[in-house]
């Protein structure tokens, strides 16, 4: 079903009546937003025409290039998604008694926002961002953070004071940034999809640009997981519109979600210049400068976000400079993160040794193995057992002798049978 019906016929008409089809709708607005006719896929502008995707960052420039008002019939607004919280709740993919004890448990929607409410939901995604460092997002996790969200979706219906209403709307933004990502570990792509497009939505109401270059930051890493890096570029840019706005270490952040974007396409000199520019930001950082959701983002995790950038390039041309450059950074990132960040630590471990047995060092890659393995039973993490299955599937690909590979095999095999990570 089109998702704004009015705006995709008024493109399809206007283009139709150009004798244009959706090829040349994509280059000229490729040419209009950077000059790049190949800027945009065919596909993409064929969706907006039949209204399966929505232009947002784009609409300006369809608007240009078609002669349109870009005000006559504007694309969904922050206020419009936001006009749907109710219904965003029983739209996530929760049922378990857990979940239905803890949305009893929560309180009654208040006849007016006071601060108290909007402490209430800081309070609950601090709490939750630090269980899911330490655990992962999957049980408890998950289920936790989408009933507090439907809560406080809820509250955005409620009679608010002006003076409230900016801190609500970043509150109840951050919550969902939150749930999203707990939920994108859990592998509930949809809820996090949900949650992250809501809590943007929100963002954007709250003017803040801080948090919203964050929620983009990892709309932008779930479209790579996803196998989309077009929307994963997509969200880095409109993440990086006005970056003079953003900290240093909020530019290096999104800088490396566009080098994992690229990367997952396969543009190498593309990968290593937004590494390069990730790497640059990062030199200027100022942690007292960040805002509270950035306090993660350390040297260790600078690493080992951009090792994974560069793993995905190592993995795939083999080159002995990118594979060097990847193990170099994801081993210091082992080597930093704290047990606090332990599912990171899984993350950036299982990586380099997956990528020392694609690459020829069979003993190191069990070595490190083993170690991530024992690791990972600490946490329920989709994207922990997924790394776990991808060294299992690397080490199977081993020719040589060495029996201790065919070990890790099996117990990566038995750890994942017992649902031990997730």
């Amino acid at each position: 079903m089109p998702k704004n019906p009015a705006l995709a016929e008024l493109i399809r008409q206007t283009v139709e009546a150009r004798g244009w089809g959706p090829s040349d709708l994509a280059r000229a607005v490729g040419v209009a937003e950077s000059g790049d006719p190949d800027r945009v896929q065919r596909a993409n502008a064929r969706r907006w025409m039949t209204g399966e995707r929505e232009p947002k960052y784009w609409w300006p420039y369809i608007a240009r290039v078609l002669s349109l008002d870009p005000a006559a019939i504007p694309p969904p607004t922050a206020s419009q998604v936001i006009s749907h919280a109710a219904a965003f709740a029983p739209s996530l993919e929760v049922a378990s008694p857990l979940t239905v004890f803890a949305s009893l448990s929560t309180p009654e929607i208040p006849a007016q926002i006071r601060p108290g409410d909007i402490q209430e939901v800081q309070q609950a995604a601090l709490t939750l961002t630090t269980w899911h460092n330490l655990h992962g997002g999957g049980g408890l996790v998950r289920q936790t953070g989408t009933a507090q969200l439907s809560w406080a979706a809820k509250l955005l219906d409620a009679p608010c004071p002006e003076v409230l209403r900016q801190p609500l709307f970043a509150s109840v933004a951050h919550l969902g940034m939150v749930a999203g990502v707990a939920c994108f570990d859990a592998f509930a792509h949809n809820d996090a999809r949900r949650a992250f497009t809501f809590a943007a939505a929100c963002a954007e109401e709250a003017d803040e640009w801080h948090l919203r270059g964050k929620i983009y930051s990892w709309r932008a890493r779930h479209a790579v997981w996803m196998e989309d890096p077009d929307t994963a570029l997509i969200h880095t840019e409109v993440g990086t519109i006005r970056s003079d706005r953003l900290t240093p270490t909020e530019r290096a952040m999104l800088y490396i979600a566009r080098a994992r974007a690229h990367a997952k396409a396969g543009d190498v000199q593309a990968t290593l210049t937004a590494v390069g520019e990730a790497d640059n930001a990062y030199s200027h950082t100022h942690p007292a400068d960040d805002p509270p959701w950035m306090s993660y983002y350390d040297y260790a995790q600078h690493q080992g976000d951009t090792g994974h950038a560069l793993f995905d390039l190592a993995m795939t041309t083999r080159n002995r400079g990118h594979v060097q450059a990847a193990a170099e950074r994801l081993a210091a990132a082992c080597s930093h993160h704290t047990d606090t960040y332990i599912r990171s630590r899984v993350f950036s471990r299982t990586k380099l040794a997956t990528l020392a047995m694609a690459t020829g060092d069979p003993a190191e890659a069990v070595r490190i193995g083993a170690i991530a393995l024992e690791e990972a039973a600490r946490v329920r993490s989709g994207r922990a057992e997924a790394g776990l299955v991808e060294l299992a599937r690397t080490a199977a690909q081993e020719r040589g002798t060495v029996a201790e590979a065919s070990e890790l095999r099996e117990r990566i095999t038995r750890t994942i049978s017992k649902g031990t990570t997730t």
